[in-house]
């Protein structure tokens, strides 16, 4: 099967009425929100759910996904599912990703191994991760990070990529945005679910990151830059679609 004829056009997001247009990004316990000028939504807030009603989008960035678990658990997760099926939009990356799952199974057989159900379950299966093999990844430098090659409806480019996540399970129900190219079978990178009137994008890569955000004097990411220049304008292109999506 054409792997790249599989992929569903990302402009498909863009489908509802620029009625509503604030952007939330939730900080709390295992965020990194370092890519992120806010407006920030902490745990209290978010539980609280008078965000929602002028919210857009919620991001839920890269980090730790069991400290947002433990946070959330009940009460959050039911303000974010609210938010989700009245018209809003959550953009899930990397931790989010695998947060926006109903199962993640993260190094599996490592030392680092999460293995657990979540709440949201806007995808019905399972983020499965590191997506280039389990003890890859590490919290402590960046040896794990890759300029990751991703095949959308516009072409194939770079992300920056450290960790994330990919989607095993019945797919046919959600739409494809993007394809790790380099890894057998080209699994999904970007997924698109539907719920209520809204929907989750859950990406297990990083399209918010930058290359001028990383540090160019870490050995482990300076190889990495030049790589990611050259697919900059791709990577804006796609991130400004995605995070200008509004909820009707």
């Amino acid at each position: 099967m054409d792997q790249k004829n599989n992929i569903n056009s990302s402009s498909s997001i863009v489908q509802n009425d620029f009625l509503k247009s604030i952007s939330y990004i939730y900080k709390g316990k295992g965020t990194l929100t370092t890519s992120f000028s806010g407006p920030f939504l902490h745990r209290q807030e978010l539980c609280e759910g008078n965000w929602i009603n002028d919210a857009s989008i919620l991001i839920m960035p890269g980090g730790r996904d069991r400290p947002y678990h433990k946070d959330l658990q009940g009460s959050g997760n039911a303000q974010i599912r609210r938010f989700v099926e009245q018209g809003g939009i959550y953009l899930g990356i990397c931790a989010g990703a695998y947060y926006g799952c109903k199962r993640v199974e993260f190094n599996k057989g490592f030392p680092l191994e999460v293995c657990e159900d979540r709440e949201l379950g806007f995808f019905s299966g399972t983020a499965v991760g590191p997506a280039y093999g389990n003890g890859t990844f590490s919290y402590s430098n960046s040896s794990g990070a890759r300029a990751a090659k991703i095949s959308t409806n516009t072409g194939d480019f770079h992300v920056y990529y450290n960790g994330g996540c990919t989607f095993e399970g019945d797919l046919s129900c959600y739409k494809i945005l993007a394809r790790y190219v380099e890894l057998p079978s080209q699994p999904a990178a970007i997924i698109e679910c539907s719920m209520g009137k809204g929907k989750a994008i859950l990406s297990g890569v990083h399209l918010e990151m930058m290359p001028s955000h990383l540090d160019a004097k870490d050995p482990y990411l300076a190889p990495l830059i030049p790589i990611l220049e050259e697919s900059e304008p791709k990577r804006r292109a796609l991130w400004d679609l995605l995070h200008s999506s509004h909820r009707a």
